[in-house]
């Protein structure tokens, strides 16, 4: 007997691939609350309602999504397409046409930007990371990059903050050599599906496609770095880690970080908004949303021509 059910939402960016005729893929891994099949070369994400609505996903009713993993294992094959998913080797499918789209490109053209009020929101975030201390990945970085704090640097900082204070410096000057030679160094840096490297490359990415057009100081789009950076980075690191820096350099984000993204531009009184829209980015993965936070914190400050090295910025000569 088949299970089939309908999702609950999906991401648009994913809409194309079950408008397609069917075609196989395979289910690359699993966890409590998520289901990662691969397919075409890219990756697609089956989510627990519990969890935020990503780019590359399409979510489950958590019951629904613990069922199914009972009957799952690596390397089943999956067929997507014609409007819908079928698991046949646990007799599961799962329908699309009914759920309402999502979309993973968070609306900046509706709103005001100011850059003072954006560097406000900055160092606010920048403090509040500070505070936040995670075990593991890079985030505790933000207070020598952002804050001229001295910081006691762990190996796997100590390997990424040359390369960041690189990425910096290439992104604001449009060196595409200096954009790739920075991202070999932070590709793949770290354990897990999508490592700490990667999750600051994500968020400096989406800073670069989104916003740079916006609040640089010069006014000129970097939104090509986001897309070296997403090249470059692809053959380096995993392949869910590349697939999302993908969509980041297009600007489709995960839920939280388009949140962040879009509190950047409230007035400043608004605070605390800004702050419970980082509190919602922190509690995704492990060091993941620390790392994704810092990596938008420093692609802001590049903007601003601040690398986080003991150089001094144009502005200051």
């Amino acid at each position: 007997m088949t299970i089939s059910l309908v999702a609950m939402d999906y991401s648009c960016s994913v809409q194309s691939m079950f408008e397609q005729p069917t075609h196989a893929g395979s289910i690359h891994s699993m966890f409590h609350r998520a289901v990662n099949v691969a397919i075409d070369g890219t990756m697609l994400s089956l989510l627990s309602s519990e969890l935020p609505r990503m780019p590359n996903g399409v979510r489950l009713s958590s019951v629904m999504l613990e069922e199914l993993l009972r009957g799952l294992g690596p390397g089943m094959e999956v067929l997507v397409g014609d409007g819908g998913l079928l698991i046949p080797g646990c007799n599961f499918s799962l329908c699309l046409l009914e759920a309402p789209p999502w979309e993973p490109r968070p609306d900046i053209e509706g709103y005001s930007w100011q850059c003072e009020t954006v560097a406000q929101h900055v160092r606010l975030l920048a403090l509040y990371l500070v505070d936040r201390p995670q075990r593991g990945g890079l985030a505790a970085l933000v207070g020598q990059l952002l804050l001229g704090q001295a910081v006691q640097e762990m190996p796997l900082a100590r390997m990424a903050l040359p390369k960041m204070q690189l990425l910096a410096r290439a992104a604001w000057e449009q060196d595409i050599a200096g954009v790739e030679e920075a991202t070999r160094g932070l590709a793949g840096l770290g354990p897990g599906l999508t490592p700490a490297g990667d999750d600051v490359l994500a968020g400096f990415a989406a800073v670069m496609a989104l916003l740079s057009a916006r609040i640089s100081a010069d006014g000129t789009s970097r939104s090509h770095v986001a897309e070296v950076i997403a090249a470059v980075a692809r053959p380096r690191t995993t392949v869910l880690s590349g697939v999302l820096l993908e969509y980041a350099a297009r600007g489709e984000v995960a839920e939280q970080l388009g949140e962040v993204l879009l509190a950047l531009a409230l007035p400043a009184e608004e605070s605390e908004a800004v702050l419970q829209a980082a509190e919602k980015l922190l509690a995704f993965g492990g060091t993941s949303g620390g790392d994704t936070l810092l990596g938008v914190l420093f692609g802001l400050r590049a903007l601003e021509r601040e690398f986080g090295d003991d150089l001094h910025s144009e502005r200051d000569i």
